[in-house]
């Protein structure tokens, strides 16, 4: 029975420990609408994400960045487009905090957080303010 303990304590240790792992959600994920997939990267200790590739079913959507407030940036183009940043892990709340979200369909910057609800899913909330004034994203990782 001492044996069956320590072993449950154990793996309840590794677990929670590769719950709390800052890396975790560095990589590809896709949009629950599959139309976009984002690359999530590591630029010293923020957190940043660029669009790796969009749907644009019949060139519905510009293929450039027309809605930014910054005129000298409406030509650049979307894929490779920056549109997460400057997120910073947060042990306590095991969510990434701090950053800013863009949203090219509009040209507007809103406050974003982070987390995981699985090791392939994951949330981002854009918000103006308060957490409770935005919008949640759902993504899921890519292989």
């Amino acid at each position: 029975m001492k044996y069956i303990t320590v072993i449950a304590l154990l793996l309840s240790a590794f677990s929670l420990n590769a719950q709390h792992n800052p890396d975790a959600i560095l990589g590809k994920w896709e949009s629950a609408e599959k139309n976009l997939i984002v690359e999530v990267y590591k630029q010293d200790d923020n957190f940043q994400a660029r669009i790796v590739w969009f749907s644009n079913p019949g060139n519905m959507l510009p293929e450039t960045d027309i809605k930014n407030p910054d005129k000298e940036l409406r030509s650049r183009e979307i894929v490779g487009m920056d549109v997460l940043s400057g997120l910073e892990y947060n042990a306590k709340q095991n969510r990434w905090v701090g950053g800013k979200i863009y949203d090219c369909t509009s040209g507007r910057t809103w406050d974003a957080t982070v987390w995981l609800t699985s090791p392939n899913d994951l949330k981002v909330r854009g918000y103006y303010l308060v957490r409770w004034l935005g919008k949640t994203m759902l993504f899921t990782r890519v292989e």
